[in-house]
């Protein structure tokens, strides 16, 4: 046996060494999967690695093999538990011997040219990148792949003559919509490239032969074991083919000069990031604004910096309500519906985060059009478009929306708009017009059509608002047609700062057709100028004509896929997560017939596709109610269910059934992190695991906070917890620590001791201590509390109780011993009125601060944060209370309480420091936190007593 697994060492050793003599004189990488080993022989692999533990020889004899071993486990790897497959088919095989694999894999690097893992997933998982890049394409990721590839096929042919890290970081930038594991794989942009054009068989000077064929048909053969990822392979592959058969493909030996042509437009041009603005008709003589926001592709496309900002920080859309999730505009074209117009001269999106390079795109492109008013045109289908050119036509209808008063018209008929800030009045153009009434639309900023009119023809526009605005693929040939109601000999044309170019003109009536040549994505120009003949001579006027191009790439369209089906489903946030649908924080909207019932279920899955479980959701009849899916899924969280194959799956989908309307699939992914907590149940318990495989040097520690003792640390051996454990009911909260990272969940157990009784959790705390570090201590305890996972039943419940009894002690510490009891009375339903009242007596001679303050909570909580904290700042002031820098700080805790604001614990230290001489100023800012939904009317609660 010994000479057998001495000669596969061997075997392996001149195999690699010929592959990296072939590949190092282009430079390319060598992959451990390159192995050329069949299936029989990958058996006796494994064989020979098991009788060698046995034997208990030396392992890094032998470490090509267990690189080979690893590689293979990393091919299959389903994003759950490497280790745990890795070490089920490896019996004997010690976990200290884990970092001796990166040491192999290192040395492989070094002898073979092999290729170094890279990105935040390797740093993460320092031991099994390696084996996993090694496996150039995990099965999990390869229908992932397959689909990027798909959608962005178009924009990958023009760029296949391109390194291979430049193919990769476009994909990395572009792709979205994929699993956690697929934006790590992606990191890897020198990998994903070469794949990409190994799949599609593409052989660049850069690339040449990559990958071994072998190995690149067994990648492909598995791929194509799934249906769709077949069919979007083989588009995408078509696609190329057809590029290269018109010439359209670039091929290794481009010239640079045509390098530099392709090259210059991405790096010049700016993304058309411009939102527009539009009415859609809601009732009788009422419209509701419509903000639409572009999609952000392009910008992430710009750099990696702008691409991850994009996707991990969550923005607001102004004069909309709410934040909007990290993804979010990358994800489409974006429409908001507008409660507040927003403001003429600035953005109107903005970042929880500061970003200078976006800020500065966004000031220049991410406005709407200057105000004071705006002109939208009527259309049959309810909407009305915005009219840049500010033009209106004859016979048409329009919707006049101004900031400031209404302009008295006689064409105009009242309108109502459901927005605050502005007001409308529609204007019915009619057909001839006075010259009192060219003179009206021209004292509201409005001109009359008369000269020249342009407009697209042949294939359809993409877009076209009827004046002057137009959307073309970037694979299209824009076609216009100009008209004029005068003499004109000739029209000038130009495109943008370029060069003119004359058209004889068609007698008055009779259009001139003009086509123009394929445009770069961006924003362009085209104006035109007419040439009259005037007695001896042709004398130029400027442009009379100006159309607007926005030229885009082409959306995709999904083989297999109808446009409509009868059943329009969509979610918030877009690409939901597993744990945000669990806790109830995605919200699902239905569209379809009415009267027609639709059916929703959850379907939970392990990695490798097999269903875990299928839970029924409910029954929604359309249309939907404002909060139809809200109550029915409160009523699916309260039911019985077993939450253990959830906690168990790598992902899952919500599962819309309208029967012959159609059945749609919302996918769920979840985030896997290095350091997870994972539940298995039995017959008898409920056991609790800990996965590990964060493969970092950093210690690893984990604690137990009971439901009953929050505040109390209970120490778990980590050894212990990976092997399972079941904690003491009625559960409590789990935490695990790493590094800088923390990965926490609040388990609710369903034995219970006490009977009935026992479900209900009442923690208890130990007496009040003063101290700045118990303060902390309570702080940090709540944000735990509020950010961890849920498991088991009634979990949110408990945990909603103790989160509320955690934030009673931290205020009682920080504004006094009275304030703990004040605010359990207002809790136990006592009126308004006596349960304020208790609150106010806590603040001593800052009475009168505190009863503005409760009398305004409602006004306050409809303020802008920045307002709110301005406002509260000059009454603490007034007031005496506190200074302006502290009082700003107040609501900062409020909001961290609120989940709103996550600082670090070194923030949270200083926000206590400095809050800690101005009781009455944290507990006024508490007030506005308890009464700013509760209040209807101060008149209610509040006499007025000559309160200023």
């Amino acid at each position: 046996m010994s000479s057998e697994i001495d000669a596969m060492q061997v075997r392996l050793e001149e195999h690699f060494a010929a592959l990296r003599e072939a590949r190092s004189k282009q430079g390319l990488p060598v992959f451990a999967l390159e192995h050329g080993l069949n299936a029989s022989e990958l058996s006796s692999l494994v064989a020979l690695l098991k009788t060698q533990l046995i034997s208990g020889g030396r392992l890094g004899v032998h470490w090509l093999l267990w690189v080979v071993y690893a590689t293979e486990q990393g091919y299959n790897y389903e994003g759950e538990e490497y280790w745990y497959t890795f070490e089920s088919k490896m019996p004997l095989w010690d976990r200290r011997w884990r970092p001796s694999l990166r040491t192999w894999f290192e040395k492989f690097c070094t002898m073979y040219g092999g290729l170094s893992p890279e990105g935040s997933w390797a740093k993460n998982f320092s031991i099994i990148a390696w084996p996993i890049t090694h496996a150039l394409l995990p099965k999990d990721l390869q229908e992932q792949l397959a689909y990027a590839l798909y959608n962005l096929r178009y924009q990958i042919v023009s760029r296949l003559d391109r390194p291979p890290a430049e193919i990769g970081g476009y994909v990395a930038r572009m792709a979205h919509g994929g699993s956690s594991r697929f934006e790590n794989f992606v990191e890897q942009e020198e990998l994903v490239g070469r794949i990409i054009l190994a799949l599609l068989d593409y052989q660049s000077v850069d690339n040449g032969s990559a990958i071994r064929p072998d190995t690149l048909a067994r990648i492909a053969s598995d791929l194509e074991k799934v249906r769709s990822a077949r069919q979007w392979l083989h588009d995408t592959r078509k696609a190329v083919e057809i590029a290269t058969l018109r010439g359209t493909a670039p091929r290794g030996g481009t010239e640079s000069h045509n390098r530099d042509q392709l090259d210059s437009p991405a790096k010049e041009r700016k993304p058309s990031i411009r939102p527009s603005l539009i009415l859609r008709r809601t009732g009788q003589d009422e419209w509701t604004p419509i903000l639409e926001v572009p999609s952000f592709r392009e910008v992430a496309y710009l750099n990696h910096e702008l691409a991850t900002f994009l996707r991990r920080t969550r923005c607001s859309v102004a004069g909309s309500t709410g934040l909007r999730p990290p993804g979010w505009l990358l994800i489409g074209a974006q429409r908001r519906t507008l409660t507040t117009w927003p403001a003429t001269g600035k953005p109107v999106l903005s970042f929880q985060a500061p970003n200078a390079a976006l800020e500065h795109l966004l000031s220049s492109e991410g406005r709407i059009s200057p105000g004071p008013t705006w002109i939208f045109r009527r259309g049959s289908d309810g909407q009305a478009v915005e009219v840049l050119g500010r033009l209106v036509r004859p016979n048409r209808s329009y919707i006049f929306v101004t900031q400031g008063e209404l302009p008295v018209l006689s064409m105009g008929a009242p309108t109502r708009i459901l927005c605050g800030g502005v007001k409308a009045v529609q204007i019915d153009v009619p057909a001839v017009l006075t010259e009192g009434q060219i003179d009206e639309l021209k004292k509201v900023g409005l001109s009359v059509a008369q000269t020249i009119r342009i407009w697209p023809v042949g294939l359809a526009a993409r877009g076209w608002d009827g004046e002057g605005t137009t959307e073309w693929l970037e694979s299209e040939r824009p076609c216009f047609a100009v008209e004029h109601d005068h003499p004109v000999a000739e029209y000038e044309l130009s495109l943008g700062a370029g060069p003119t170019t004359r058209v004889k003109a068609k007698p008055p009536g009779i259009a001139t057709f003009i086509r123009l040549q394929p445009l770069p994505p961006g924003n362009h120009v085209l104006s035109v100028s007419v040439i009259r003949n005037l007695g001896s001579g042709a004398v130029s006027r400027p442009a009379e004509g100006v159309i607007s191009l926005s030229v885009r790439p082409p959306n995709p369209w999904i083989s297999g896929t109808i446009e409509h089906n009868g059943l329009i489903v969509g979610s918030e946030p877009p690409e939901p997560t597993l744990d945000e649908f669990w806790e109830g924080l995605t919200q699902l909207n239905v569209l379809g017939p009415a009267g027609r019932h639709v059916n929703v279920c959850v379907e939970l899955l392990s990695g490798s596709g097999s269903r875990l479980a299928l839970e029924q959701v409910g029954q929604l009849t359309l249309p939907l109610g404002p909060g139809s899916w809200r109550n029915m899924f409160a009523g699916f969280a309260r039911r019985e269910k077993d939450p253990w194959s959830y906690l168990e799956a790598s992902s899952g989908r919500i599962i819309v059934d309208g029967e012959e309307l159609g059945i749609v699939h919302i996918p769920l992914h979840r985030n896997l992190s290095p350091v997870r907590w994972v539940w298995r149940t039995t017959s008898k318990s409920t056991l609790l695991r800990l996965v590990d495989d964060q493969d970092a040097d950093a210690p690893l520690e984990v604690t137990f906070h009971s439901f009953a003792t929050p505040l109390q640390t209970v120490v778990l051996p980590p050894d212990e917890v990976a092997g399972g454990i079941e904690p003491q009911p009625p559960g409590g909260l789990v935490v695990a620590n790493y590094a800088d990272r923390r990965e926490a969940l609040v388990v609710s157990m369903r034995k219970v001791d006490g009977g009935f009784g026992g479900l209900i959790v009442e923690p208890k705390f130990e007496k009040i201590v003063r101290t700045q570090d118990q303060a902390l201590a309570v702080l940090k305890s709540v944000v735990a509390w509020s950010d961890s996972r849920l498991a088991g039943v009634l979990a949110s419940e408990r945990r909603e109780r103790v989160v509320r009894r955690l934030k009673e002690r931290l205020y009682s510490i920080l504004c006094g011993a009275n304030w703990e009891r004040a605010e359990s009375r207002l809790e136990l339903g006592l009126s308004t009125q006596a349960g304020v009242e208790g609150l106010l007596r806590c603040f001593g001679d800052k009475r009168v601060f505190a009863l503005v303050l409760a009398r305004d909570a409602t006004k306050f909580a409809r303020m802008p944060d920045q307002v709110r904290k301005r406002e509260f700042a000059a009454l603490a002031q007034r007031y005496k209370v506190a200074p302006s820098a502290p009082s700003k700080r107040a609501l900062d805790l409020a909001s961290v309480l609120d989940q709103a604001l996550r600082p670090s614990d070194a923030d949270l230290r200083s926000l206590i420091a400095l809050l800690w001489d101005y009781p009455a100023l944290v507990a006024g800012a508490r007030i506005l936190q308890l009464l700013g939904g509760q209040v209807a009317s101060s008149q209610q609660v509040f006499p007025a007593a000559g309160v200023a």
